[in-house]
């Protein structure tokens, strides 16, 4: 895929029409709440659907069953995000392989973007006795998902530090927020260049690694501030990345400025 040409949205609600996807090559949707996938199916697009592979999302309707199977793991008084999926334990790699992808591909989904495994990496980092084993674990299951399903397009959302052992696993690397980032006053701002750098070199060694995937870029920005967003747009590509940006909600659909 050319990242001069080919086009990337990541867009996780229902509201806007199919048609409005036309200009677009690859799309993340929300695998529970997205346009009628029937018309937007086509030979050269890629659907895939958002799968929180690492946190247990309370807003879904399997979060009950994922809680009586025992797969909500505590991680401690200290954890800010979702709960903690274990995806150490047997049952959760059988729900994503039996149900979860099943379901998925019955849809009309060519595949999935798996995204929380910074969580788990996080998770194991701050709680290394309780998490003990859950980056590799996540290694695990994306190597079980490629055996099983070897036709399924499989994008990985950043989880750097597992990537050496997945690149020749996944189709595509989504490098979220390597460009800019939200302060915690919920500005946005530019990455510094020598951190972009790092990221670079990061994804530059797994596309060595593994030559048949690629690398997709998303970074939020104000939609107004078209001068800005096309300095990303050129530096992501510049880089060999497929870009979108968008805003931080992902609940509408940013065009490219011209």
């Amino acid at each position: 895929m050319n990242p001069v040409t080919t086009r990337l949205a990541v867009y996780y609600a229902n509201k806007l029409p199919p048609q409005a996807f036309a200009p677009y090559d690859i799309i993340v949707f929300d695998r529970d709440r997205h346009p009628a996938l029937s018309s937007l199916e086509r030979p050269d697009r890629i659907l895939l659907a958002y799968v929180s592979f690492g946190e247990a999302e309370k807003s879904r309707s399997d979060y009950a069953d994922l809680a009586n199977q025992g797969l909500i793991l505590d991680t401690g008084p200290n954890w800010r995000g979702n709960p903690i999926i274990d995806v150490r334990r047997p049952e959760w790699g059988d729900y994503v392989l039996n149900q979860l992808i099943p379901a998925i591909i019955a849809q009309g989904f060519d595949g999935v973007m798996l995204d929380t495994t910074d969580s788990l990496i996080e998770a194991e980092k701050m709680s290394p006795a309780r998490c003990a084993g859950l980056s590799q674990a996540a290694v695990d299951l994306i190597k079980q998902i490629r055996e099983r399903y070897p036709h399924l397009i499989i994008m990985l959302n950043r989880g750097f530090e597992i990537l050496p052992q997945v690149a020749g696993d996944i189709d595509f690397e989504l490098a979220e927020s390597i460009y800019t980032h939200w302060t915690g006053a919920g500005a946005p701002a530019l990455v510094p260049d020598a951190v972009y750098r790092r990221y670079v070199t990061q994804l530059e060694a797994a596309e060595a690694e593994a030559p048949t995937f690629k690398v997709a870029s998303i970074d939020y920005w104000p939609a107004g501030d078209k001068r800005t967003i096309r300095r990303i747009y050129a530096a992501q590509r510049a880089q060999g990345f497929i870009p979108y940006v968008t805003t931080p909600e992902l609940q509408s659909l940013t065009p490219e400025p011209e």
